[in-house]
């Protein structure tokens, strides 16, 4: 183990080298808060610690790591990243793709890093507008569509040319009379096992491994529709999975109105949960935020989580510094704050305050002077999101690093 920390020790210097460099680039960032606070308890946080080094150094186990947010996440730009960055903390990390949403199919912005093309017509419902109704599941948006002649194809992609591959697809759905069900072509596909799971979702089990999969619909005569909550690729190897759920517009009362999110979350069932929820409860004047509300709906969303892994870690990131109407910076973001450290405490979790590390309140100026920030002053460009997940993936990793120095004493 001594041998090993060495080595990711020095690793560790060069991303510090890289962190010297942002600094003097960006002089208006607080760097020297780029940290992973441990709050409460450190039981659970040194117990997933420990599945890590079981994963990287002995290439055993599975780590299941869910993002949850908003448009943050559905863009998909930190996501990946952050999926690249923990990926690269150790050559043995790498595993499953991980559950995904075909947003293009509910009519709206998707990730780059997979392709989804389908025949029919169809529609979608968010569950951050409040006018939709739909049977919502852990994704917290659905695809909908009439047409029981349906053909659908996905592709996840792995880097820039590489494809994910499964021995296992999950098409999450609700099921009953009134739903069509996915069905394939048996000719296409070596097939294992195909059941229906009671957590929400068709399992496909084949025997060998796929990169493509295509499925079509069937139901009963009295079937009217099927609504698409979501996908996961899996497989059997050892590796940890980025799992990433983000819907535009979605504050943590948006994913409460999610039905089917407490069964379909015990498939997941998260280790590592790294909660971005925050930016659309805090945008609104500072009169009308409810700080207490806003922990208590937290509070609901890690009970459900709780009860599908007890062990589950919670990692807080804090609102970006934003604009409230595109007018002054919003100072709830010093609610969220305060509201999130009390959360990792309470859960014993763990805690990043990327509002601080930005520069503070009112710094998104400047992230937008440096391309860095969109004109509206709540969304990252590109490259700023990148940066985000830089800054995150060597906050995770030194705190990983402190663990294994003190392990190998």
């Amino acid at each position: 183990m001594r041998i090993i920390a060495a080595i990711l020790l020095s690793v560790l210097s060069l991303s510090m080298m890289a962190q010297r460099e942002l600094q003097s680039r960006y002089p208006f960032m607080h760097l020297e808060d780029n940290r992973i606070q441990v709050l409460g308890d450190d039981d659970k946080v040194e117990d997933f610690f420990e599945k890590l080094d079981d994963l990287a150094f002995n290439g055993e186990g599975n780590i299941s790591i869910l993002h949850m947010g908003g448009s943050h996440v559905q863009a998909g730009t930190l996501s990946q990243a952050m999926r690249e960055g923990m990926h690269a903390m150790s050559p043995g990390l790498k595993g499953n793709r991980g559950f995904f949403f075909p947003f293009r199919l509910a009519h709206t912005n998707e990730p780059r890093n997979f392709s989804i093309s389908s025949t029919g017509d169809w529609d979608g419902y968010r569950c951050s507008v409040n006018n939709h109704s739909a049977r919502w599941g852990m994704s917290g948006i659905v695809a909908t569509t009439t047409d029981a002649d349906s053909r659908t194809t996905i592709v996840a992609y792995d880097g820039d040319t590489g494809k994910y591959r499964f021995s296992t697809i999950r098409i999450y759905h609700p099921s009953g009379g009134e739903y069509y069900h996915p069905i394939i072509d048996s000719n296409q596909y070596t097939v294992d096992t195909i059941f229906f799971d009671s957590r929400g979702f068709t399992e496909f089990r084949f025997r060998g491994n796929y990169s493509e999969f295509v499925f079509e619909l069937d139901g009963s005569d009295s079937a009217e529709s099927f609504v698409w909550q979501g996908v996961e690729f899996v497989n059997d190897w050892p590796g940890m999975s980025y799992h990433a759920i983000g819907v535009n517009g979605a504050s943590t009362k948006s994913y409460l109105r999610c039905e089917d999110f407490e069964s379909q979350i015990k498939a997941l069932a998260p280790d590592l949960v790294v909660f971005g929820i925050g930016i659309n409860d805090a945008y609104m004047s500072q009169d009308r935020f409810e700080p207490e509300v806003f922990k208590a709906r937290y509070d609901s969303l890690m009970d459900m989580l709780e009860a599908a892994n007890p062990s589950v870690v919670f990692l807080f990131l804090t609102n970006n510094d934003s604009y409230y109407r595109r007018r002054y910076p919003n100072p709830n973001a010093l609610e969220v704050q305060r509201v999130m450290k009390e959360l990792a405490e309470e859960r014993d979790g763990m805690y990043w305050d990327l509002f601080e590390v930005m520069g503070g309140l009112g710094s998104v100026d400047l992230w937008v002077d440096r391309g860095l920030a969109r004109s509206d002053r709540i969304h990252m460009s590109p490259d700023g999101y990148r940066l985000q997940a830089e800054l995150l993936t060597y906050a995770i990793e030194r705190a990983w690093l402190n663990h294994l120095e003190e392990h190998a004493r």
